[in-house]
């Protein structure tokens, strides 16, 4: 049996269903595959569960802190079945919706293994007789999976996030190997639960590529929820043991705990596509151009089954990028100066454009507190600050940094200014309702030039800072 279409999607995550519907919308016959579950990891065993899961830390937390708003809460507790209920409630309404979505806009779903026979078929390998596919275009979006390093994910002690998210009821104690995204955000949603959690980094300190100063926020909060970090540390040796699991640290501790999160890094999901026929190259992820494609162009390529990637809004982008790519002759690549980058820690911490280190020694920094801030002294979250990074020739800014409540929806404001031009004059002179969140955005520009109605501080030279650990 063969079918023909237009174009061929592996891969039905954010990236992969964004290409098919663009190019749905534009006239195409599609054909999305999975092998699991619509929707992909994002949905069903990441941004989506771990976002849910951190609404509900975040509550917690300002729970524990209500006394400072004048209201007494006794006998608070979690009830996790409740909490992995609404999660699959989330996870199920959003899954339903993208079908529907899909199946309005005429996409053909398959479920299935694919792998290419040839440039212009896959085969198709599920619980029915394996069919033949053909395709004019075809994008690659298969994702990635958790890297173990040189241990095996055994999903009772040894965990990747995946089997984390699935876990029954919350473990006593936590070792996180890996200060990255995923450790900080678990380290800060499980501790806010209550369970004992470490992180151990061999880098000299978590989130080691973000501005030191806002990692430093973020650092504090977490040891002032029992959050203990062991920054240039390595784990030399992980055992059973009748707590759970044994760790011998490079330092020589042995520390025992009852479970252990491996959150070191993700491998491309590149193997058994057959690629291997076609002559892609697969050593660090799919190989592909700067326009997606690979060395067949109509063969491309998005999303984390490229290396060095991880965001689920860059994988949409670049779906929709790449069907413009394939359908013409005028290809177009992507800005990453563009793209944000959002970590759902509480306080969050988002950027966009260079950090204060990347950034040419002359830049003008402006750096404004919350603590300033009207809106958040009244929503009792005084933490963090807005960094933009200026450019003194231009005016334009060319980073910003943000750590606080609210980062990942502030963070968009640099967003608009960097990709349109916006001079920190112009973002000075906008007027921002008060009092809200919005108005630290404004008052970081309008500190540049002394200007700030609710700070005397003023824009300095680029400096050095020391990581936190």
């Amino acid at each position: 049996m063969s079918r023909g279409y237009d174009l061929a999607v592996i891969g039905s995550g954010p990236g992969g269903y964004a290409a098919a519907l663009s190019a749905s919308r534009k006239g195409l016959r599609v054909a999305l595959i999975e092998r699991e579950q619509w929707g992909g990891v994002c949905l069903n065993v990441g941004c989506i569960p771990t976002k849910a899961l951190i609404a509900v830390a975040q509550t917690m937390r300002r729970i524990h802190q209500a006394a400072r708003l004048g209201i007494r809460v006794e006998g608070a507790s979690l009830d996790y079945r409740i909490v992995l209920s609404r999660n699959q409630r989330i996870i199920t309404q959003l899954r339903q919706g993208l079908v529907r979505l899909l199946r309005h806009h005429k996409v053909e779903l398959i479920s299935g293994q694919a792998a290419f026979e040839d440039p212009h078929t896959l085969r198709i390998t599920h619980e029915q007789e394996p069919f033949a596919l053909s395709a004019d275009r075809f994008i690659i979006a298969t994702g990635a999976r958790p890297s173990s390093g040189p241990w095996v994910f055994d999903g009772t002690r040894l965990l990747s996030y995946r089997e984390l998210l699935s876990l029954p009821s919350l473990p006593s104690s936590l070792l996180i190997i890996g200060g990255g995204v995923i450790g900080c955000e678990f380290a800060s949603c499980l501790s806010s639960f209550g369970v004992q959690v470490t992180i151990v980094e061999q880098q000299p300190a978590v989130l080691p590529m973000e501005d030191p100063e806002a990692v430093g926020v973020l650092v504090r909060s977490l040891q002032a929820r029992g959050v203990q970090i062991l920054a240039g540390t390595t784990v030399q040796n992980l055992s059973p043991s009748s707590e759970g699991v044994r760790a011998t640290l490079s330092d020589a501790q042995v520390r025992a705990f009852q479970q252990c999160l491996i959150a070191i890094g993700q491998h491309p999901n590149s193997q058994g596509l057959g690629l291997e026929r076609l002559g892609i190259r697969t050593d660090d992820g799919i190989e592909v151009n700067e326009f997606l494609l690979t060395n067949h162009s109509h063969i491309a390529a998005i999303g984390d089954c490229l290396a060095g990637h991880g965001l689920a809004h860059l994988a949409s982008t670049e779906g929709v990028l790449v069907v413009h790519n394939l359908s013409t002759g005028s290809p177009v690549s992507l800005d990453h100066h563009m793209v944000p980058r959002c970590i759902f820690t509480d306080p969050e911490l988002a950027q966009v454009g260079c950090l204060e280190s990347e950034a040419p020694a002359t830049v003008r920094v402006s750096r404004f507190s919350f603590a300033a801030l009207g809106k958040s002294l009244c929503d009792e979250e005084p933490e963090g600050f807005v960094k933009l990074l200026v450019d003194p020739a231009t005016d334009e800014v060319l980073g910003a940094t943000i750590v606080g409540a609210q980062a990942s929806s502030l963070i968009h404001l640099a967003c608009l200014a960097i990709q349109h031009g916006l001079t920190a004059r112009q973002l000075a002179r906008s007027i921002t309702a008060h009092p809200t969140w919005p108005e630290a955005f404004s008052e970081a520009a309008a500190q540049i030039y002394g200007e700030a109605l609710y700070s005397a501080g003023k824009a300095r030279l680029k400096q050095s800072i020391v990581h936190s650990p």
